[in-house]
């Protein structure tokens, strides 16, 4: 046992890369919805890429160290502390049995990341440890769950801590760069024109699912159309004429035209931020969106 669980915050669940290969069967990918600060976690602590870690959204979560161990807290400002005593983000920090870790309501960002040297150890459903709630694939964490970990005799000491240039500042306006998807044609200039030249909001009703964009709506909108597989980032454009863009625990299919995908890489960005947030939409070509994702799975061994 690594933690017990004390109170388990407003939503907060296993997650590691996410479950792939099973989308045929209706399955989800899952998976963290900041993947740039889940991996940075787990590099702070040299742990495998793939290990799981407790995604804390909205904050409110409160753990107690059944064991002496090194954790990694990324993503989210939640005004983290260890025993009362404020720690900052990004960072390794020495957890000794007994100490109470707190995180409170939301200073930055919508989710938090909290690695343990060694990785957690919960079942694992088709390949991934990801917990959706929306598939009934594992479950929320609980009051009185206790949290397992991987023994890990590393000494997570080289890696103290990010540079400052890393850490995200997840209340700066966003662009979401656009892969045009083969559905892309279907919308004239004028509706692409409403996309591209206007600042959106994200809408109060986001989650893991789906970001749900609120703004000026694109006129005469394409009739929706027979479902088909769908992906990860997709950008839905429904009947009312305002985007979805799929996230996390999207499902594997739908029906509504598809403008566009967004670079995996900006809907990391994207899972940080609050309802009321500006984002804009700008194209990128294949070849520098394979460009960027190859970097950072170079750089974070993915």
């Amino acid at each position: 046992m690594s933690f017990r669980v004390i109170k388990p915050g407003f939503i907060s669940s296993i997650q590691d890369v996410g479950r792939f290969g099973f989308a045929e069967k209706g399955i989800a990918q899952s998976g963290a919805a900041d993947l740039h600060a889940f991996c940075w976690a787990n590099y702070l602590l040299e742990n495998d890429s793939h290990a799981a870690a407790l995604e804390i959204t909205f904050g409110g979560c409160e753990l107690e160290a059944l064991i002496d161990t090194k954790i990694a807290i990324t993503g989210a400002d939640f005004g983290f502390k260890l025993n009362g005593h404020h720690h900052a983000n990004w960072q390794v920090i020495t957890v000794k049995k007994g100490d109470k870790l707190t995180w409170g309501t939301s200073q930055n960002g919508v989710r938090a990341y909290l690695a343990i040297a060694g990785g957690f150890q919960t079942p694992i459903y088709f390949g991934s440890r990801s917990v959706n709630v929306r598939e009934q694939i594992g479950r929320l964490l609980q009051v009185g769950d206790e949290l397992i970990s991987f023994s890990s005799n590393k000494p997570a000491e080289i890696r103290a801590s990010i540079p400052e240039r890393y850490r995200p500042d997840y209340q700066q306006q966003l662009t979401l760069r656009l892969l045009p998807s083969y559905q892309f044609e279907q919308f004239d200039q004028t509706q692409q024109q409403t996309l591209f030249e206007q600042l959106y909001e994200v809408d109060l009703g986001s989650d893991r699912t789906g970001c749900r964009l609120a703004g000026r709506a694109i006129e005469n909108v394409p009739n929706t159309m027979i479902s088909e597989g769908i992906a990860y980032g997709s950008v839905e454009i429904t009947t009312s004429g305002l985007p979805i863009i799929l996230l996390n625990d999207h499902p594997t299919i739908g029906g509504y035209p598809k403008i566009g995908t967004v670079l995996s890489l900006d809907l990391a960005m994207l899972a940080q931020r609050h309802a009321g947030a500006k984002v804009k939409f700008e194209l990128i070509d294949i070849e520098t969106a394979q460009q960027l994702r190859k970097k950072f799975n170079q750089f974070f061994r993915l």
